[in-house]
């Protein structure tokens, strides 16, 4: 089980079908209780450690430029390289933050055990991931309009609904307005960083786990599993928006919803 639901982390996390989707159906059809807390940290931070590797340059240049992003963000409009990545960074999550702590899990909950709601978060993915393959923008990060993140991070804080694919909305929003996708696709990486660091502290205050009653096998492979299937989906993914073929995906998210939608409501 604990394999399973590691390469289902590392899998649904990255592609744009939706990890808490597939938490929601996997929990639905084949398991009655939720993965512990504790394990689903884990699985976490497993796909936290590769996005760390995969996107090192990026989140080593920001550390150190971060010093100077203090002293110069008065100026936040007319940030350039770094420092306006930062400042985006920081815009984007404030969206998310806010939804994160307004949509609790006793509000979002119903989502996890309907799965007609599901299946239409599916199908909003799916078409928002097909309306973006027209959209093969050239902006970089200097000058796309750090306003824009804002909208960035709304559509990641829509991901809370288990069918919204996190790095499907982003990215795709990111392509909508411009942004050249290879960057597009980064740029949702980075967000993932703060994204899931909150989501964890979070998650730690509900945690009634110990180590010992999870079992320490299961936490190191679901880590290890998350991890290597995290890389392998990072990098087809960047392959594929390379290819301009992100819209693959679509079909997939809308036979799914669909099935989902007619099982549950005839």
């Amino acid at each position: 089980m604990a394999v399973l639901l590691g390469i289902l982390q590392g899998i649904t996390e990255w592609l744009p079908i939706s990890s808490s989707g597939h938490l929601a159906i996997f929990q639905f059809y084949f398991v009655e209780e939720e993965p512990p807390i504790l394990f689903d940290i884990i699985l976490h931070l497993g796909s936290l450690l590769v996005i760390l590797y995969v996107m090192r340059d990026e989140v080593r240049q920001m550390l150190v430029t971060f010093p100077k992003f203090l002293a110069n963000y008065q100026n936040f409009g007319n940030l350039k390289g770094d420092e306006r990545l930062i400042g985006m960074i920081i815009m984007a999550s404030i969206p998310t933050a806010i939804i994160g702590f307004t949509f609790d899990s006793t509000i979002i909950g119903d989502f996890y055990t309907e799965m007609h709601l599901v299946g239409g978060c599916l199908v909003f993915t799916g078409l928002i991931v097909w309306f973006s393959k027209d959209y093969d923008g050239k902006k970089q990060i200097d000058n796309f309009p750090i306003k824009n993140a804002l909208l960035v991070g709304f559509f990641q804080g829509l991901a809370i609904l288990p069918g919204v694919s996190r790095s499907g909305s982003t990215i795709a929003i990111s392509k909508i307005m411009g942004m050249n996708p290879v960057r597009a696709a980064r740029f949702s990486f980075l967000l993932f960083i703060p994204a899931i660091v909150g989501a964890t502290l979070l998650k730690i205050g509900d945690i009634d786990e110990t180590v010992s009653e999870v079992g320490i096998l299961p936490l190191i492979l679901g880590f290890l599993t998350s991890a290597i299937v995290s890389y392998f989906s990072i990098n087809l993914l960047l392959e594929l928006i390379k290819k301009q073929r992100f819209h693959y995906f679509t079909p997939y998210c809308l036979i799914l919803g669909i099935y989902l939608i007619s099982s549950s409501l005839f």
